[in-house]
């Protein structure tokens, strides 16, 4: 089946159109996605683009497909540069940037030659099919890393494209091309609309793949601390009744580790919020990369942090709150080349009391917190024990590296 030239044309000013409009609503929507962004600019230039070569087909003004196709090839390469945005690689902006003048003045130098339209159409599609490559390249090396439902449609319309690129370069070679780059005089009917259904089909899964990014930032903003990426306060009560919950089901042991920083107004007064937000979060850093795996950790409020230890009695807690003290030790302080960062712990190891997850969460987290006040009153910089609060044998807060400090048990 073949379509006439009236035909094609007006296909592609209904669906160039169609994505136009749909664009320019993405682009508004997906704002918050720096990839949706990319995407939504990327075919608001190839719908542009479209219309202008659908426009000319009848004129044949060889500068204005020229132009066009050039602008068509760098939305292309801007959806290509969203591509490796979404899965977390380098942008390539200089790089892009490069292709698109190099295609630019190889369009236009085309443009000025004998047999302008079929080298066009070589060049023009010769680009895309680059640039399809990397792209189907990329969506299929980084997919795994970051799975989404449409990455798929993504692929599927990439590989349409390719197809069609290459079947542009081949009808280029040929000679049978009608009026500038991107239209055919022999094409098929699937030839000329499968590229035009594959627009859509790659602007629906870009949309889904924008979205899904834009949903998981709003969840993780939910439940992550923005400054120190831990746990916030609301998570981590959420996380903390579930494994108090589990402890009294199977009565496995749950400690509690409630950290301070030292001194910590005195670093904001003298060096500024900034200054003291650095320090959070190296500290947090150092939190983070002391724990186990099966460890919870959060961000309780203002500079006081918290770790939850499954399975974890109060006396194998100490070893954490060792290597978290070891950790902050080696964390510089600004405006002090001498100062290093410190901390308090207490820890606590959940033992019963008040009914519900709750209520002894609740209970927990006293239990540690009184400890770190201990703590502090015994020096800072190191860690105390529940167990030790009993008056009549209170000792000596632990210290890292100093044995003297731990008290047998």
């Amino acid at each position: 089946m073949q379509l006439d030239q009236q035909a094609v044309v007006v296909v592609m000013l209904v669906v160039y159109a169609s994505t136009l409009a749909i664009s320019l609503g993405l682009l508004a929507a997906l704002r918050l996605s720096p990839a949706g962004r990319l995407w939504a600019v990327g075919h608001l230039l190839l719908s542009a683009a479209g219309l202008a070569l659908a426009f000319n087909v009848s004129s044949r003004h060889v500068y204005v497909s020229a132009v066009a196709a050039a602008v068509y090839i760098g939305g292309r390469l801007l959806v290509y540069r969203g591509v490796r945005v979404y899965y977390g690689l380098a942008p390539w902006d200089r790089s892009l940037a490069l292709g698109v003048s190099l295609a630019g003045l190889a369009l236009l130098g085309a443009a000025g030659m004998a047999d302008s339209y079929a080298r066009l159409h070589v060049v023009g599609y010769g680009c895309l099919a680059v640039v399809a490559s990397l792209t189907l390249l990329t969506l299929l090396h980084a997919h795994g890393a970051r799975r989404s439902i449409g990455a798929p449609l993504v692929v599927l319309a990439t590989l349409v494209h390719l197809a069609n690129q290459l079947a542009g370069v081949a009808a280029g070679l040929a000679g049978t091309v009608f009026s500038g780059p991107f239209y055919a005089s022999n094409a098929s009917a699937v030839l000329t609309l499968a590229p035009l259904a594959a627009t859509l089909l790659g602007l629906f899964g870009f949309t889904l793949m924008a979205t899904e990014q834009v949903i998981a930032a709003n969840e993780s903003g939910a439940r992550f601390d923005a400054l120190t990426r831990l746990l916030n306060r609301g998570a981590l009560d959420k996380a903390a009744t579930s494994l108090v919950a589990a402890w009294e089901r199977h009565g496995q042991p749950l400690s509690c580790l409630v950290i301070d920083v030292d001194h910590f107004k005195q670093v904001n007064d003298r060096n500024g919020h900034h200054a003291g937000d650095t320090v959070l979060k190296l500290i947090a850093e150092a939190i983070d990369n002391s724990r186990r795996a099966s460890d919870v950790a959060g961000r309780y409020g203002g500079e006081e942090f918290c770790i939850l230890c499954p399975h974890t009695d109060e006396g194998q807690a100490t070893a954490l709150a060792n290597r978290i003290l070891k950790k902050v030790r080696a964390i510089p302080l600004p405006g002090a080349p001498a100062a290093f960062a410190s901390v308090s712990i207490g820890v606590a190891e959940l033992r019963g009391g008040v009914a519900g997850p709750e209520g002894l969460w609740r209970s927990l987290f006293a239990a540690a917190d009184r400890a770190l006040y201990a703590a502090k009153e015994f020096g800072r910089d190191r860690y105390a024990l529940a167990s030790w609060m009993a008056p009549a044998t209170r000792p000596v807060p632990g210290d890292v590296g100093d044995s003297a400090h731990v008290p047998s048990r």
